[in-house]
């Protein structure tokens, strides 16, 4: 092989970084161009189980709120009355906090991008989960009262201390999955984390329906009215359920535009 004199040729070093950037790069392009090829069509891949068990809960927990106001006026069901409701509230808040769980394991395969933020969401998700938090100490503190005596003060409590875990614990996972995008063709098939958002998105809906009909339920809550009073706690309700009613639906909202955005492929 023949050079030219004088001239010296530098040999050029190939990195383990640069194949790994050239192999995501080259990965990114594939995942967009199957993506781009399925557009024009919703893809619901990796949310029918998430969506099965959400509108299992939905309908349950509908049919609890429905006996609740027609047994809680009946002089011998009003206990069961309250069982069904604040059971109901527990059961759906517990299996919320495993989703979150659950879903903060898969959705670690997704690529994190910290630029990737909604400053006015974050804001606004925690301005109204400020009344949430108000609202729960509230029936903590009145549950705390004969809680270990009185079930119906236990459920209450329980109910409160649930609802401000799941409420931080769903703020931390918005904040993370909102950052995260498929950047792989595996994970465009996959969709990991998929089933919880979209089971958690049902469970917003749900909460939100529930929280929307406890404007309704002033005089039927006696652990809090036996604690506060009926004025005390009407004024409570009225001045923390409409910002408990938003942060529902506006988490409902995010989780939906999460679903949309944060599975669709784009190149970087």
């Amino acid at each position: 092989m023949e050079t030219r004199p004088g001239v010296v040729t530098a040999p050029r070093y190939v990195t383990e970084e640069d194949l790994e950037h050239r192999l995501e790069v080259m990965l990114s392009r594939r995942a967009v161009a199957m993506a781009h090829a399925q557009q024009g069509r919703v893809d619901c891949v990796g949310a029918s189980k998430g969506l099965f068990f959400g509108l299992l809960l939905l309908v349950g927990s509908l049919i609890c709120l429905i006996l609740f106001f027609v047994l809680i006026h009946h002089p011998d069901l009003g206990l069961l009355a309250i069982y069904l409701a604040d059971v109901s509230h527990c059961v759906l808040m517990a299996l919320s906090i495993i989703a979150i769980i659950i879903g903060f394991i898969r959705v670690q395969n997704l690529k994190f991008r910290a630029e990737e933020q909604s400053d006015l969401n974050d804001i606004l998700l925690r301005v109204s989960a400020f009344g949430l938090f108000v609202y729960a100490v509230f029936s903590v503190i009145a549950g705390s009262l004969a809680a270990f005596t009185h079930e119906p003060n236990l459920l209450v409590m329980v109910t409160g201390l649930l609802s401000v875990f799941q409420v931080v614990l769903q703020l931390l996972f918005i904040a993370d999955v909102s950052r995260r995008r498929v950047h792989l063709p595996e994970h465009d098939r996959s969709k990991p984390g998929r089933q919880v958002v979209t089971f958690l998105l049902i469970c917003n809906v749900t909460m939100w329906v529930i929280y929307t009909f406890e404007t309704q339920k002033v005089g039927a809550n006696p652990v809090q009215l036996d604690f506060y009073g009926f004025l005390a706690w009407a004024i409570v309700q009225r001045v923390t359920l409409p910002l408990c009613i938003f942060h529902r639906f506006h988490s409902a909202v995010t989780l939906a535009e999460i679903w949309k955005t944060s599975y669709k492929a784009r190149l970087e």
